[in-house]
């Protein structure tokens, strides 16, 4: 699956393990690492799974959290106007919450 960002820094904080580290602390980042990293392994968001400890939620329309360390969560957004969670191969990360 491709994963987008809101902007360049984004797309380098994620993409950074020190920044990652600096700006979550060690055990956060190494969630969000794991959980960007199943993301992208991901063939479309159907084959994500949705039982702990990854646990896809649908929040809305169109956007999704992934479970990281209670009670953070990865929010992150479908990309191209689909709605159909075996058709979405694109995402957009919304923030760390």
């Amino acid at each position: 699956m491709l994963i987008l960002f809101g902007s360049a820094a984004e797309q380098r904080l994620f993409s950074t393990a020190e920044l990652l580290d600096r700006r979550f602390g060690p055990n956060l980042s190494k969630k969000i690492k794991s959980r960007l990293l199943l993301l992208r392994a991901a063939p479309n968001l159907a084959l994500v799974p949705t039982c702990q400890p990854y646990r896809l939620n649908k929040i809305s329309r169109g956007e999704y959290t992934l479970d990281l360390l209670p009670p953070k969560v990865l929010r992150f957004a479908a990309e191209g106007g689909r709605t159909q969670q075996s058709m979405l191969k694109a995402v957009k990360i919304l923030a760390v919450e």
